[in-house]
Parts: C-alpha cells; structure tokens; sequence
C-alpha cells in the first residue's frame, strides 16, 4: 500500500510540473483544440477566396485581344463591293461583356450590282423649246427646235447605233441613230458632228455641237423621232415624255 500511496504521490507531482511549465494560454481541452481548428479553416478559407477573387481579375484585365482581328477587318469591304448582313445580332445581355469585345458582327463580301444606266435624255439640255411638231409656214415642222448658246453639246436621246452622220441638204450637218426599238431619231443644223456611222454611242454621249448650218435661222437644234424607218416622222415631245423626258414648250396630250 506504501507503494502505491508513494507511486501516485509521484504522478501528481510530475502533472503538477508538466502544468507549471506549459506555456501560458495554451488550450489542452478537446472543445479548445476544436476551436483551434475551426478557426484555421475559416483563415484559409478566406485567403484562398480573396486570393482566387483578385487572380480572376487579374487574368481578366490581362486578358489579351490582340488575337483576334480588329473591327476594320470585318467593316472594310473591298473597293467597288458591297457588305452584306448575314443573319441576325444584337448587343450583347449584362453580363457578356467580356464575350462581346470579341464578337464581330458576321458579314460576306459579294459583288457590287451594276449601276443602271439611263434610257433616254435630252439631247440638248441647256437649250429651251423655240419651235414645235406640226404646221408652219405651209409645211409640216416634222421635229421640235431646242435652242441653247451656240456650240452647246448635242447628246444622243438614247443608245442606239449612228446610220448617218454628215451633211443632209436642208438639215445642214446631221446625224441619224437606230435605237433597235423600232424607233430612229435625227438631229440637225449642227456646226460639228463627232461621230460616224456604224459607231454605237450611248445614252447621254455628245454626238456633236449646236450651230445654225442649213436652213436656219439662228443657232438650235433640229430634232425629229421616227417610227420605224426614215422618213416617218412622229410627234418627239410627246415620246420623249412617254420615256422619262421633260421638254417644257410643247403640248403633250
């Protein structure tokens, strides 16, 4: 009995050492290490967000555009092209705006349509109506007289292919054109002709200069429509205006 009485004297002893020499504030318990514990975990926890939080908008901003091809790519067509829309877009949600700096609108290069060309003109734009179609003087005025300053550019009414081109009694110097619509028309008294026959001319081209060669009384332009063939004169004012053309002077109905 002594000896267990001395043996557990001696326990007591050494525990009372051990807690004497223990650093101060130490928490032995189970419910101590627990709260220990759990308090680390919930450090790191919040390092490792805070931390994975600013290397995500780290990454954002750093986050290169130089791989994928400017806006001038896609908007820039080649001279002479038309752009096409293909398929529909629209702004990008809240939220895709990261997505949407690399989001080009989807576009096709094709090509351009042809420009329309005009059918029928004045052939002397920069002259007035001085004469109409019908009787004068005894006789049929088989064309309307268009009188501008002299010299003024004579353009064809339409494309067509020049038959005549030169001096046509009368008329003075002259020039006829076949359409190929069943129609020819003819202009005279001009002081130049810068076509010849057999040349195909277009819409609108200067055919030649107003001037007062002929039978004339001062510088205009002479201009019949024929239908069919030479020599069957119609009323001009009224087909010019039957395509496109205006001319002020004359009636039309």
């Amino acid at each position: 009995m002594a000896l267990r009485a001395e043996t557990s004297s001696v326990g007591r002893h050494r525990r009372g050492q051990v807690r004497r020499h223990r650093a101060p504030g130490v928490l032995t318990s189970d419910r101590a290490r627990t709260v220990l514990l759990t308090a680390a975990l919930s450090t790191a926890l919040v390092t490792g967000v805070a931390g994975g939080t600013a290397a995500a908008a780290s990454e954002e901003q750093a986050t290169p555009v130089a791989d994928f091809a400017p806006v001038e790519a896609f908007s820039a067509p080649e001279p002479g092209a038309a752009t096409v829309d293909v398929g529909p877009w629209s702004p990008p949600s809240e939220g895709q705006a990261t997505v949407a700096r690399r989001k080009f609108k989807p576009r096709v290069v094709v090509e351009a349509a042809p420009k329309a060309t005009t059918a029928w003109v004045n052939p002397n734009p920069s002259g007035s109506v001085t004469s109409c179609f019908g009787p004068r003087w005894g006789r049929l005025h088989a064309g309307v007289d268009i009188a501008g300053p002299d010299g003024s550019p004579i353009l064809a009414a339409g494309a067509g292919v020049v038959v005549r081109a030169g001096a046509a009694q009368g008329y003075g110097n002259a020039v006829l054109i076949d359409h190929g619509n069943g129609y020819l028309t003819h202009y005279g008294h001009m002081s130049a002709i810068a076509v010849h026959e057999g040349q195909r001319v277009e819409a609108g081209e200067q055919i030649g200069d107003e001037g007062s060669t002929g039978h004339s009384t001062g510088p205009h332009l002479h201009f019949e429509v024929h239908e069919g063939f030479y020599k069957n004169p119609i009323e001009p004012v009224r087909w010019l205006h039957e395509h496109g053309v205006t001319l002020n002077g004359c009636a039309t109905a």
